[in-house]
């Protein structure tokens, strides 16, 4: 059996929002997945031994926003091989938010549900430098059918394009569309506010409250009044979606933070880049998210990781994003950054510092380490043993 222990942690970031910090210093994969999580722990038999030299670890990031196409070619940036930087950043799972920059980008339902299924299917078959792409993200076209969620909820696709991006944007023609799609167990993400790019939809707060999607998207991209925060946290089920790509407003960024905190719904906040798109490629977006929140709106730094992690995850039923037994090893190891006054990656998030990453973990397997990382170096880099003897890995 495949086996690897992770020792010397020195904290975990669990990416529960509700018990954001475990009291645990090793860890043991199997098979890919998290085995136990304990204090000073016995490896297996011909395990593979990672000491983290009291490094903290914590679940890769989750990017809630992502418009992928095919692989890692981005056509609207004219880029291949960007979502291998992503990977050596820290990031391990994308969720398309709609595959929308595809050349000649069909207009109908029938090439939509084409895009999706192909989209699905590709990004499952191969996975661009290990990422987790959660493709086949239905762009809504006023001619869908129910029928169009069904063929892809049996293929295993499980949500929509934001609402926005297709010629269903409204509650009258939306509206029928998410019921159909809910009973197949679909989520839907909704964009929000004005449109920033040729052929999104301008959607306004009357409009995302009457459609109660799953998602609202980069929800302080431009101005929202305090009664529309107020509107979108006790009027939907939403999760509040905060982007890198459009450089959110700080101001209503931390308005809505304070409204999360006062209902007791910090569970509610998810984190994406809401890139490739015509604004840029940002490896380092989720990061600065989670800095944004813990340097200017004053969220715990184990809390802010979670936003980033565990929330999207449970919004989306995936294995992963959290470090809890039975889930995915998608993990990371980190530090405060070599330079840096920080003591560790606790102190550098609070102050609004990226970490500096030493390991990327993908079910298990290293995908990046020390030099081949994409952040600053961290203070203390990890050391991969197989049985016993230093491996370069």
């Amino acid at each position: 059996m495949d086996s690897t222990l992770l020792k010397n942690i020195g904290l975990i970031f669990s990416g529960d929002i509700d018990q954001p910090v475990l009291q645990a210093d090793s860890l043991i994969i199997q098979e890919g997945r998290i085995a136990e999580i304990g204090r000073g722990l016995t490896p297996p038999a011909g395990a593979k031994i990672i000491d983290a030299q009291g490094a903290a670890l914590m679940p890769g990031l989750i990017d809630s926003h992502c418009h992928p196409v095919i692989g890692d070619w981005s056509p609207r940036q004219s880029t291949l091989g960007w979502i291998d930087n992503y990977v050596r950043a820290g990031v391990t799972g994308l969720i398309s938010a709609g595959e929308t920059h595809i050349p000649g980008k069909p207009r109908d339902a029938e090439g939509c549900l084409a895009l999706a299924v192909l989209s699905y299917k590709t990004f499952n078959n191969a996975r661009p430098a290990g990422m987790k792409v959660y493709g086949g993200a239905y762009i809504m076209q006023p001619d869908a059918k129910e029928e169009d969620f069904a063929k892809l909820a049996a293929l295993g696709a499980g949500h929509s394009g934001e609402i926005g991006l297709g010629g269903a944007n409204r509650v009258e023609s939306a509206g029928p569309m998410i019921e159909w799609g809910r009973k197949h167990g679909f989520k839907f993400l909704c964009h929000r506010g004005a449109s920033y790019l040729f052929g999104s939809t301008v959607m306004e707060p009357d409009t995302v409250v009457g459609l109660n999607p799953d998602v609202i998207c980069h929800v302080t991209y431009g101005d929202i009044s305090a009664e529309d925060i107020d509107r979108f946290f006790s009027l939907t089920d939403a999760h509040i979606e905060f982007c890198r790509t459009q450089h959110s407003n700080i101001t209503n960024t931390i308005a809505v933070l304070d409204k999360a905190r006062e209902r007791g719904e910090m569970r509610r906040i998810i984190l994406g880049n809401d890139a490739p798109s015509g604004f840029g490629i940002y490896a380092h977006g989720l990061w600065e998210m989670i800095c944004l929140l813990t340097a200017c709106g004053g969220v715990e730094p184990a809390a802010a990781v979670a936003c980033a992690t565990g929330n999207t995850a449970a919004l989306h039923g995936l294995e992963t994003g959290r470090i809890k037994k039975g889930y995915w090893a998608d993990l990371l190891v980190c530090d405060a950054p070599a330079g840096s006054r920080a003591n560790n990656a606790y102190e550098a998030l609070a102050e609004g510092t990226i970490p500096g990453v030493s390991l990327v973990l993908l079910d298990g397997r290293v995908m990046a380490q020390n030099e081949t990382v994409n952040t600053a170096p961290a203070k203390r880099p990890v050391v991969v043993k197989a049985q016993g003897v230093a491996a370069n890995v």
